[in-house]
């Protein structure tokens, strides 16, 4: 049994079609037949179900796949360190940012704590969707990924530690009639237009306001739909609805907006680091003891001021233009 074998029984047992796997290999359909022949008749039986009109894994194949998945993403992750050290990439460290994870006021501190631990590693920051990192941390893309996720849902990588609880805030425009509630909910939002990001399967945003809406008997009335996030603000403060966004957007200084702290225990979110390689790498491993003792030393601040650690840091504020 061979590492060519299993790539190739691997790509057939996702098609379930000779043709397209030997295309994605770049083969021919006959190496292709004799490489799966040759591993059921090592392994002494049939991994695949073939007739005229239709391929089926086996149970064994079915069985087989998980375990030779296994041995080819270790192989490759193998391969990449090797890589890695050979032309000195084992000296940079590739951090994915959940969009706005910028502002947050513990993610500054990690990265000014992790320079001066290790001036000698290039951190690059890479932005992309919550639902888009763990691929990029399974495909090595990526080594540790700051991550935000709705109440109760974990995360789907092999290592995680969450930083920090983060509770979401109403943006509007500074004259709007709830401006000057004492206390706001997601309630009081009810019948508002709404500033939204659009629907898509990696907005994790869109998903917890409208689960928080459901929750309580309405729909969000969508009165714009954008991704961005100082969009959304801008068009809030241009009087056009208002956003449910997390507190980290805050900081963000644009003229005539109001930014009030809604009081439902569930209009939050939760913030992970998540990893990879923390028991082969030690960047990685002093990358989650930096971040997690930088949002403990936030949170002890935040209780000794009676807030929450984003609305108590006195940070400066970000300009949005």
């Amino acid at each position: 049994m061979n590492l060519r074998q299993l790539r190739y029984f691997i790509v057939l047992a996702e098609e379930l079609h000779f043709r397209r796997a030997a295309e994605r290999l770049n083969i021919t359909q006959s190496p292709l037949t004799m490489a799966i022949q040759e591993l059921e008749r090592e392994l002494g039986g049939r991994l695949f179900h073939r007739t005229q009109r239709r391929v089926e894994l086996t149970e064994a194949g079915a069985a087989f796949r998980i375990g030779a998945r296994e041995v080819l993403d270790k192989m490759q992750s193998s391969l990449q360190m090797t890589r890695d050290l050979l032309s000195g990439e084992s000296r940079r460290l590739r951090l994915g940012l959940t969009p706005g994870a910028g502002l947050l006021p513990f993610l500054a501190t990690t990265l000014q704590r992790f320079h001066i631990a290790h001036p000698d590693v290039r951190l690059t920051l890479h932005e992309l969707s919550d639902d888009e990192q763990p691929r990029a941390l399974q495909t090595r893309e990526l080594d540790a990924c700051v991550i935000r996720l709705p109440l109760m849902r974990r995360p789907t990588s092999d290592g995680s530690i969450k930083l920090l609880h983060d509770r979401m805030v109403v943006a509007m425009h500074r004259d709007h009639p709830l401006r000057h509630r004492a206390a706001l909910t997601v309630v009081d939002l009810a019948g508002e237009p709404f500033i939204i990001p659009p629907k898509s399967p990696v907005t994790v945003l869109r998903e917890i306001i409208v689960q928080l809406c459901a929750q309580r008997s309405f729909s969000p009335r969508i009165a714009q739909e954008t991704a961005d996030n100082i969009t959304i603000l801008g068009l809030c403060a241009a009087r056009q609805g208002v956003a449910i966004v997390p507190s980290e957007l805050s900081r963000v200084d644009i003229p005539d907006i109001h930014f009030a702290p809604l009081v439902d225990d569930d209009a939050a979110t939760d913030i992970y680091l998540t990893f990879r390689d923390i028991d082969t790498d030690p960047k990685v491993a002093s990358l989650c003891r930096i971040a997690e003792a930088a949002a403990a030393q936030g949170q002890a601040a935040a209780a000794r001021a009676g807030g929450t650690p984003e609305s108590r840091q006195r940070w400066p504020r970000v300009a949005g233009s």
